[in-house]
């Protein structure tokens, strides 16, 4: 029984690690010059890094971060 419930819970945790892990980026779009927040490093060449490499631990962190970045203020 014990067993059973040790297992059960280190898949929880295993299958909720990664959700944790996330980072957000705020990049901006070099044709509309519009930014935004991802979930995703972006890969293009349309969509650009604003903060350089520097990720954020969550959504609301970086949408603070977007609005106090001068690329992003205009």
């Amino acid at each position: 029984m014990q067993a059973r419930v040790l297992v059960a819970c280190l898949i929880v945790i295993g299958l909720a690690s990664p959700a944790l892990a996330r980072k957000y980026y705020v990049v901006q779009n070099s044709k509309t010059l519009r930014c935004s927040v991802l979930p995703k490093k972006p890969k293009g060449k349309t969509v650009v890094l604003v903060s350089g490499s520097m990720s954020y631990k969550s959504r609301n962190e970086a949408r603070v971060a977007l609005r106090s970045l001068p690329p992003c203020k205009g």
